[in-house]
């Protein structure tokens, strides 16, 4: 059967069939047991999960803090800073599920700014066996907000090659195929206004910017049955707030000030100026998208998810296969009508552990379908169990293009890392891992699962290196390069 219509027979399913198959395996189906498991735990997990026995030798034993400080970097919200402090409970060494999990109980804080004004705090919880039973909760309360959130609009034009016309002026020669910087620079010339009720100059600094803002709570309650599998169950509650800056004068692009100046194409010389008309404006004034003023989203997932993976942080071999969907309505107190199906796979394998014990190949492929009437800023939004993911574009997907360059009802991303583990240092209690990434990443947008195709993806490629504290705390560091451009990221954990 195609992607495409393994993903419609997912929609056609009823939700009261769904409900009826996730009541009865997470509430009634007994748990399995197996001597394969070979551990004395109250249900089966297969040994394909049991950590690697030189990994299982520097695992800690009970409870322990860490605590970083939050150096970031990314090209769009610019140099971050915060802190983020994680309290882990590994529990006892002689307890049935310490060789199976990552750990008991994982709380995190965090408290985020970055010089584009991005900010983020939030506080997360995880226990991968909630009690000692096949039943995991994983709560999250944040709130984030980016003065510098990306918009190219919805659908297979975003996969337009970048153009601008010299000086940003109409009787100027147009550019095709350009990157990020070039476009940027010329967006950065003062223009004569379109508009009779617009300033008599604008710029298009914040073309393709506006200002998103969220506070979510996310659940997820799954159940480990059958050794490997995951049953998901995950409600969500999201407020929206958007902002543009439709002839306005502050620009959270320049970082070191709130005023927006633009170059005369004449003189170079530099003035205040305010923003033109959006491209988000332009687009909500020609009916194409729903949303432009915020609103309330709350989803009610189900999912069934395959999940081998030796250690879910860093894992050296494993297969994740998950399908997800999602419902958003009216009955659930949303602004809007849509539904979400997600499709993904990860694998991870240690080609030759005979020569290279410490080399992992990392692979994960995933499609997502959005259908119905979906504010535009949910179009970006792929849910996934291991966390969410935004767009096309950036660090969690394409690297090398700006963050959600690419945003469609159909989205589907590739990624390839290999991953090898070339220093490890023991201080005291504190164990430190380091491992250098290369990587490739591609991915392709579509209007609707008919039309779904092969041609014209995205591609970028790069290196990365990962500092790991303890097993499970990741820091990132990746440089991407794409034919739009190069991207520098800093940040934690790996993209998956």
């Amino acid at each position: 059967m195609s992607i495409q219509k393994k993903i419609k027979s997912i929609q056609s399913f009823s939700y009261y069939s769904i409900a009826k198959v996730f009541v009865i395996v997470f509430f009634i189906a007994r748990p399995v047991h197996s001597e394969e498991a070979k551990n004395n735990s109250s249900f089966y997990l297969s040994e394909s999960k049991k950590l690697d026995e030189n990994e299982l030798r520097h695992k800690k034993e009970g409870w322990y803090p860490t605590a970083l400080p939050i150096v970031s970097y990314d090209p769009v919200i610019g140099n971050g800073f915060g802190v983020i402090g994680n309290l882990f409970d590994n529990g006892k060494k002689n307890s049935p599920l310490f060789e199976y999990q990552p750990y008991v109980y994982k709380t995190s804080i965090y408290l985020f700014k970055s010089s584009g004004r991005a900010e983020s705090y939030g506080i997360d919880f995880d226990s991968p066996y909630l009690f000692n039973t096949p039943y995991r909760l994983k709560l999250s309360l944040s709130y984030d907000r980016n003065p510098n959130t990306q918009y190219f609009g919805i659908g297979e034009s975003t996969m337009k090659p970048l153009t601008y016309r010299t000086k940003n002026l109409s009787s100027e020669n147009l550019h095709e195929n350009a990157q990020f910087s070039e476009m940027e620079d010329a967006y950065s010339y003062r223009r004569p206004s379109n508009s009779p009720n617009a300033p008599r100059y604008v710029s298009d600094v914040d073309k393709n910017v506006y200002d998103f803002g969220s506070t979510t709570l996310s659940i997820l309650l799954d159940r480990t049955f059958f050794g490997a599998f995951r049953i998901l169950f995950s409600p969500e509650f999201s407020q929206n707030v958007i902002r543009t800056y439709d002839y306005k004068t502050d620009n959270p692009n320049r970082q070191n000030s709130n005023l927006k100046k633009a170059k005369d194409p004449l003189t170079g010389w530099e003035s205040l100026t305010p923003n033109g008309k959006s491209q988000l404006t332009e687009d909500y004034e020609s009916k194409k998208i729903l949303g432009y003023h915020g609103g309330n989203i709350n989803y009610i997932r189900f999912g069934l998810m395959y999940d081998t993976r030796d250690f879910e942080p860093d894992p050296d071999s494993g297969v994740v296969v998950e399908l997800n969907h999602a419902k958003v309505g009216k009955l659930t107190g949303s602004d809007f009508e849509f539904s979400k199906t997600l499709l993904q796979f990860k694998y991870f394998k240690m080609p030759l552990p005979q020569y290279f014990e410490e080399l992992v190949i990392s692979s994960r492929a995933l499609i997502n379908y959005t259908k119905g009437s979906a504010p535009f800023f949910e179009y970006k939004y792929i849910w996934s169990a291991d966390g969410p993911i935004d767009g096309l574009g950036g660090l969690q997907t394409i690297r090398g293009y700006r963050q959600e360059r690419f945003v469609a009802p159909v989205m589907g991303v590739a990624n390839l890392e290999i991953r090898w583990r070339f220093a490890t240092i023991k201080k005291g209690d504190e164990l430190f891992t380091f491992s250098l990434v290369p990587f490739f990443d591609t991915g392709r947008v579509w209007e609707d699962p008919n039309h779904i195709h092969l041609k014209g993806y995205a591609r970028s490629h790069g290196i990365g290196l990962r500092a790991i504290w303890n097993q499970a705390t990741v820091v990132l560091l990746d440089y991407a390069k794409s034919k739009e451009g190069s991207q520098v990221f800093l940040d934690f954990n790996h993209i998956f």
